[in-house]
């Protein structure tokens, strides 16, 4: 049995859980008079503090490669929209996820800090109290004023897995997720202080020498100056609990009542993980922290803690392994079964050819072979497998607020040392970028950031068409319509209303139902259908507002609707 203080914290949260999911359903019936949910408070503080899980990644792997498809063979599971969806078709803040650049401007300055925010890179000595023991990148445990820091140095080719760890953790940041605060740094050897009784590496009992720092510091790369380039991740605040699951619950976290599988955060990663070519995706590159409250009480944060293989990632001892990433799992049942039944005849966009020129920095990370629906993470991922084409598309909308400086001054932030190697991976990024609009963005609406807007004698309903606001459909050829339901859903057949476009939205005549001041108010609901002639019409999006009063209407709902 819980105890009381858990019990009660689970069911307030199991609550908010069953608001959600009845927000996010696609059963015709009315919203209630409120605002929309934007804040999900599973921050509750509860105690006792839950034990650390450890996930090894192995078990992980082969898990999700066989036993778990294996399992799954025998299982019923229908497909379900993600569960904590607001009315509005978002997903609310909490210790998941907060909503940046997807709701709100983001300048420049903050998305280069990104969790960086209010810090700077510490002040030498740095003192070693750890060689690091876990992952490919050599490195060590530093220690400054008693906080502790994960000190790295590229592999394999250089620049690309420090500029990985910066570019690619602020992307996630920016977009809404936790995550360490990571820097590429300068530094020289002389910088590093090694503490009394630091050993050689997690396994060894023989205590770590100079020749010892002498070896990681001459791998990394001697930049003009005389320094060596480097990556310092600052570490997260808390006790730590270990990595977090792509699916299932904590037990131990009263808090966590939605299934980590059926939380959109998670299943939208799949298309942020695409973009980047992030195919590291696993429990143990997550993390869990426990952040305390009074002493006793506290609740846990959610982090992503590595992303140092996006845009390219190597693997030296195998050259058709490296092409494979992002096209097919390490181990991919589905794929053996496929060539074995076409001998091999099958064409796969990581096959050898002689034209193939991999990039010198980014390999086989490019526009070209990019395939949105396709793309694969390293072995099969629980919540990636779960998405939806909502889930898919939510994604897209925010990943469409990231404008051409936003990547320009992310990259700049990787610190390349040749500014054509940071115009290619710009490049690159637009590009599939693009592809990922083209696929999310044309089947259910991309109508989004509903907005009411009066005037002299009438009242709009205003939208962004993202079609047009990302430049892949023309604003001179794009059609749009709009339908009024009265009193929905048992008022009159639907209306055809007026609308018009400016620059910067689309936006539909909202009637008058006659509401006077302190009546009760009516309800209505605004059908928008976007189209290009002769390539698609989307599903309707479909927003719930209620009259309260002459000329004033309050958005309750919105619904994106099955094209036709």
């Amino acid at each position: 049995m819980l105890p009381t203080s858990i019990g009660n914290a689970r069911c307030a949260a199991a609550l908010a859980a069953l608001v959600l999911a009845g927000c996010g359903g696609a059963a015709a019936h009315r919203y209630p008079l409120r605002d929309p949910m934007w804040v999900d408070d599973d921050r509750r503080p509860f105690a006792p503090e839950p034990e650390e899980q450890y996930n090894s990644w192995i078990w992980d792997a082969v898990d999700n490669t066989t036993f778990r498809q294996l399992a799954e063979l025998w299982e019923y599971e229908e497909t379900r929209e993600a569960i904590n969806v607001n009315s509005v078709d978002e997903v609310p803040s909490s210790s998941w996820f907060e909503n940046r650049i997807g709701q709100r401007p983001v300048s420049l300055e903050e998305i280069t800090e990104g969790a960086c925010a209010g810090q700077s890179i510490p002040e030498p000595p740095w003192t070693i109290v750890e060689h690091k023991a876990q992952g490919t990148t050599p490195g060590f445990v530093i220690e400054v004023d008693g906080q502790r820091y994960l000190f790295k140095t590229d592999i394999r080719v250089p620049e690309l897995t420090t500029a990985a760890d910066s570019i690619a953790t602020r992307i996630f940041h920016a977009i809404g997720y936790s995550t360490p605060c990571n820097r590429v740094v300068s530094f020289t050897p002389d910088m590093f202080v090694i503490a009394p009784g630091t050993m050689r590496n997690g396994y060894s009992d023989q205590p770590m020498t100079q020749a010892d720092l002498e070896e990681v510091v001459n791998a990394a790369l001697r930049t003009d100056d005389g320094r060596f380039r480097g990556s310092l991740s600052r570490y997260i605040d808390g006790d730590v609990l270990g990595g977090w699951r792509f699916d299932g619950r904590r037990d131990d976290d009263p808090n966590d009542v939605v299934p980590h599988e059926h939380r959109r955060e998670i299943r939208g990663m799949y298309v942020l993980s695409a973009w980047l070519n992030h195919i590291d995706s696993r429990a143990e590159n997550n993390f869990d922290a426990w952040v305390t409250t009074d002493g006793t009480n506290g609740y846990v944060q959610h982090y992503i803690l590595d992303v140092g293989d996006s845009f390219g990632l190597i693997w030296e001892r195998s050259d058709p392994l490296t092409r494979r990433f992002g096209h097919s799992h390490y181990v991919d049942l589905e794929h053996i079964g496929v060539d074995l039944f076409t001998l091999g005849l099958l064409d796969r966009p990581y096959r050898e050819e002689e034209s193939d020129r991999p990039h010198p920095v980014f390999t086989y990370y490019n526009v070209e072979d990019f395939d949105p629906d396709a793309w694969r993470n390293g072995y099969p991922n629980p919540g990636f497998e779960r998405r939806t084409e909502r889930d898919m598309a939510w994604m897209t909308r925010i990943i469409s607020q990231f404008r051409d400086e936003h990547l320009r001054a992310l990259v700049a932030t990787g610190q390349f040392s040749e500014p054509s190697v940071a115009r290619d991976l710009e490049r690159i990024l637009r590009g599939r970028q693009r592809k990922i609009f083209e696929r999310y963005l044309t089947r259910l609406s991309p109508l989004a950031f509903p907005q009411i807007v009066s005037e002299t004698d009438r009242t709009w309903l205003c939208m962004r068409d993202l079609a047009i606001e990302t430049g892949i459909r023309d604003a001179w050829d794009r059609r749009h319509r709009a339908t009024a339901w009265l009193d929905w859903p048992a008022g009159p057949p639907a209306m055809e209303i007026e609308q018009r476009r400016t620059d910067e939205h689309v936006c539909a005549l909202l009637p008058d139902l006659r509401v006077r001041a302190g009546a009760a108010p009516r309800y209505l609901v605004i059908d928008v259908v976007a189209s290009t002639p002769g390539r698609e019409t989307t599903g309707a999006v479909s927003v719930h507002l209620y009259q309260t009063g002459p000329r004033e209407y309050r958005v309750v709902g919105l619904r994106r609707l099955d094209p036709p």
